[in-house]
C-alpha cells in the first residue's frame, strides 16, 4: 500500500471507526507489576538498570512481541507522567494500550521509570529515606534521566540509524522539552517526537483541586520544606489496595471517578471504571515534591525555565525551545483542565519543526483521556502508528541510498 493510501486508510477508519467496547482488562491487573502485565498478555519482557550520570538508578522495562522485534524498526521510548509509572502505558490492556500496539506491530518499546516512582527508587549512594534523594525537579529528569536512557537504549539496539522514536506524556513532554533545548547533542538522537498533552506552559490551569493548592501554595510549601517533607504520594501495595477497594468499577461516580474529573476534567462517555481501577492499581507512584513546586513556579510566572531557589537573586534564564528541532506531532485536549489550549499554542510558536499540532477526540477530550480513554486507540493511538510507519517507509529509503 502506498503511503497515501495508507495515511487514506488511517484517516478513514479514525472517522468511521467504532466507539469503543470495553477494554480487555481483569480485575487483578492493577495488582501485577509492569513485567508481569507484560508477560500476562504474551509479550516478551525484560527489565534493566540504567544509571543516571548523577548517580540515579533507573529501572527500565522493554516489551517486544514473542517472535521479538522487527530488526528494520527503530527502538521506541515511552515516557510517563508525573506520579507515573511504565505501567501507564499499558493499563487499559493488551487491544488498546500503546505499548502493546507498538510491540504488536514489531517495534522494541522501551517504558522508562524516571527517578523517585516506584520502579526507580535507588541511587550509587543515597537512599530514599535520606532528604537529599529527593533534591530534583524534571529538570534532572530531562538533563539526566532520559539522556541516559537514550544512550542505553542506542547502545543496546545498535539500529544503523542510530536514533530512537520518542513518546511522551505530560511531565515525559516537559522532560523531553527541557532536554532538547539544554542539551541539544540528543536531537540528533531523536528521528521523530509525539507529544501528548504537552505540560511546558501552565499559566491558564483550569481543575479546581490545581487551582485550590495553588492558591495555598504560599502556605503548604514551607511547611512541606520545614516539616522536611520531600517525597510525594510514595507507592505502596496497601495504598494501591485501598485505592481499589475504595473506587469499585460497578460504582460508576466512585472516589477516583470524582477526584479525575475535578482535577484532569469531566469526560463521562469516555471513561471505563475497569480502567480507572486498573490505573489507581499503579498509580500514584511517587515522586518528588519538589517536581511539584517547579511547576507551580511555571504557572505562577508563566515561564519555561529552570528551578528559582528562592534564596537567589540571580533569575534563571527560560529554555531556549528554539533549538528543541526534532520533527514533533503534539497532540493536546480540548477539555484538558491541566493543559489549556491555548497554553499548547502559545508555547508551540518557539519551536521550530512542528510536523503537526492538533487537538483530539472532540471538545470533551481531558489530560486523562491520553492514556485511558474508551476510544483512544481510534482517536490517537492509530494515528500516532500511522505517523511511524511512514517515517519508518522514508527512513528505508534513506537507508537503501546511503
Amino acid at each position: 500500500m502506498s503511503t497515501n493510501c495508507l495515511a487514506f486508510a488511517v484517516t478513514l477508519l479514525m472517522l468511521t471507526g467504532a466507539t469503543g467496547g470495553k477494554f480487555v482488562i481483569s480485575r487483578i491487573d492493577g495488582q501485577l507489576t509492569t513485567i508481569e502485565l507484560i508477560n500476562k498478555y504474551g509479550y516478551r519482557g525484560q527489565t534493566y538498570t540504567v544509571t543516571t550520570a548523577d548517580g540515579y538508578k533507573l529501572g527500565v522495562h522493554r516489551i517486544a512481541r514473542k517472535q521479538g522485534p522487527d530488526p528494520d524498526r527503530l527502538p521506541v521510548l515511552l515516557v510517563h507522567g508525573l506520579l507515573g509509572s511504565s505501567a501507564d502505558w499499558l493499563v487499559i490492556g493488551p487491544e488498546d494500550a500503546l505499548a502493546y500496539q507498538l510491540a504488536k506491530a514489531g517495534y522494541d518499546v522501551w517504558l522508562i521509570n524516571t527517578r523517585g516512582n516506584r520502579y526507580s527508587r535507588q541511587h550509587v549512594q543515597l537512599s530514599p529515606s535520606d532528604a537529599a534523594f529527593w533534591n530534583f525537579t524534571w529538570h534532572e529528569k530531562g538533563i539526566y534521566d532520559l539522556p541516559a536512557v537514550i544512550d542505553y537504549m542506542l547502545n543496546d539496539t545498535k539500529h544503523p540509524a542510530g536514533q530512537i522514536y520518542y513518546i511522551g506524556y505530560s511531565e515525559g513532554t516537559t522532560a523531553y522539552f527541557v532536554m532538547t533545548s539544554s542539551r541539544p547533542a540528543y536531537n540528533r538522537k531523536i528521528r521523530l517526537a509525539h507529544a501528548l498533552a504537552p505540560s511546558v506552559l501552565l499559566d491558564s490551569v483550569r481543575s479546581p483541586v490545581l487551582n485550590s493548592l495553588v492558591d495555598n501554595a504560599q502556605v503548604i510549601m514551607p511547611l512541606a520544606f520545614t516539616t522536611n517533607l520531600v517525597e510525594l504520594l510514595r507507592w505502596s501495595e496497601q495504598q494501591s489496595g485501598l485505592l481499589q477497594t475504595m473506587c469499585p468499577p460497578e460504582t460508576k461516580r466512585n472516589p477516583c471517578v470524582v477526584l479525575f474529573d475535578n482535577l484532569f476534567g469531566p469526560n463521562p462517555e469516555s471513561l471505563d471504571t475497569n480502567a480507572i481501577q486498573s490505573l489507581v492499581g499503579h498509580c500514584p507512584s511517587g515522586a518528588a515534591v519538589k517536581e511539584v513546586y517547579h511547576y507551580h513556579q511555571v504557572i505562577q510566572n508563566g515561564i519555561f525555565r529552570p528551578y528559582q531557589e528562592s534564596a537567589v537573586d540571580r533569575i534563571v534564564v527560560p529554555y531556549n525551545l528554539s533549538a528543541s528541532d526534532v520533527p514533533v506531532h503534539i497532540y493536546y485536549g480540548m477539555n484538558d483542565w491541566i493543559i489549556h489550549p491555548k497554553n499548547v499554542r502559545k508555547f508551540t510558536t518557539a519551536l521550530p519543526n512542528i510536523r503537526e499540532l492538533r487537538a483530539v477526540g472532540g471538545k470533551k477530550f481531558t489530560h486523562l483521556d491520553f492514556i485511558a480513554a474508551k476510544r483512544i486507540r481510534t482517536v490517537l493511538y492509530t494515528k500516532i502508528m500511522s505517523n511511524l510507519q511512514n517515517d519508518m517507509v522514508e527512513l528505508l529509503r534513506q537507508l537503501e541510498k546511503s
